[in-house]
């Protein structure tokens, strides 16, 4: 009887624990990191908790005992929360006469260049894949030009997408002694007004902003990339060995720490620049491109504001975006303005970079 007891006052104490854990998660859709950073790490753990309180209500359910209404009672206050992974839209009917626009958004890491894909033809196969969606918008993000490479020029590139022949390109670094550069850029099928970008301080990380005009409607293609959390090779190797931490890894969990914290920061403040810049557009916006951040996050509660997020709305199942180590999670949105509807989403599973590319297909109000 004893341990019995002892052995439930155990799991009621875990309980409370992984409850408060979920709390804590909540929170971090609203406080930014720049304030309180350690609140990130428990909603980048969200689907964790979830899991892990599901289990508890499971059960305290089965032995019939009234702890379950603590799990259950901390899900259904986050419950708005579960949308953000996973999804179970039907397609919706799209009638023949509608406006209808779609948008593609892809992090090509750099067209392959240091071969991460052990492939030659990953930058064409790229290509061909865009070309195959017939998109009116393209964003792309760590995009990359090299001008001692006739296949990967500026203007080859730009006769590779000729079907969307309006493009702004920005870059925010150049190496190679100025033969490459890498940046943004967004190709458009229909005239680009107006131009520009959002400055980040200190990183190669931007958004850029541009007006198309469709018919006689102007709106604004926000395409963005937010700071990355740069991570070794060697700290790939404490993600596989997670439950198998050393004392002479302990130096090596603290170096991913701080790395995930300062991006943490970094992505929080540079969120904050995009949403008071898009608060005062003139224009309807879609925003798009690779957030570096989940779904339970300041950041993407920021930039989602009074905007609607397409897979929200049109997609199907978990939706995530990034293919590389573990946590595999959905880092890649497309947001938009109440004067669209969005009627098709996908994240198809192209492997020829670290992220899937985004899609998504809308009418227009």
């Amino acid at each position: 009887m004893i341990l019995k007891k002892f052995t439930r006052n155990i799991f009621l104490l875990l309980n409370l624990l992984v409850a408060a854990a979920m709390i804590l998660a909540y929170l971090s859709n609203h406080i930014s990191p720049s304030k309180a950073w350690l609140m990130a790490f428990f909603g980048l753990t969200y689907p964790y908790l979830l899991l892990a309180n599901t289990g508890f209500l499971v059960f305290w359910w089965w032995r019939k005992n009234k702890y379950a209404f603590i799990s259950l009672i901390i899900i259904l206050v986050g419950f708005s929360n579960i949308g953000r992974y996973i999804q179970f839209n039907i397609q919706k009917e799209i009638p023949d006469t509608a406006d209808k626009i779609k948008v593609v958004s892809y992090n090509v890491r750099i067209f392959n260049y240091y071969l991460w894909e052990n492939k030659n033809d990953v930058r064409d196969n790229i290509f061909s894949f865009l070309k195959s969606e017939g998109a009116d918008f393209i964003c792309l993000q760590e995009f990359l030009t090299k001008k001692n490479v006739p296949a990967q020029t500026e203007q080859r590139i730009g006769k590779e997408l000729s079907q969307t022949p309006h493009k702004h390109i920005e870059y925010t670094k150049s190496f190679s002694n100025g033969n490459s550069n890498f940046g943004l850029a967004t190709f458009s099928r229909y005239p680009i007004l107006n131009r520009g970008k959002i400055d980040f301080n200190n990183s190669v990380n931007t958004c850029i902003y541009s007006d198309v005009k469709i018919k006689e409607d102007t709106f604004r293609i926000y395409n963005l990339h937010l700071q990355s959390i740069h991570l070794k090779k060697n700290n790939y190797g404490i993600l596989d060995s997670i439950f198998h931490i050393n004392s002479k890894k302990i130096g090596e969990v603290k170096d991913v720490t701080n790395r995930l914290r300062y991006a943490f920061i970094k992505r929080a403040k540079q969120a904050d620049l995009v949403e008071k810049h898009i608060s005062s557009s003139p224009y309807p916006v879609i925003l798009c491109g690779d957030f570096n951040d989940t779904p339970v996050s300041y950041t993407y509660s920021k930039l989602l504001g009074e905007r609607k997020d397409a897979y929200r709305e049109a997609g199907f199942g978990t939706g995530k975006t990034y293919r590389g180590k573990l946590p595999s999670y959905r880092i890649d949105y497309i947001f938009y303005s109440q004067e669209f509807d969005a009627v098709k989403y996908e994240s198809k599973r192209v492997p020829l970079s670290d992220h899937y590319p985004v899609s998504a297909e809308f009418i227009i109000e």
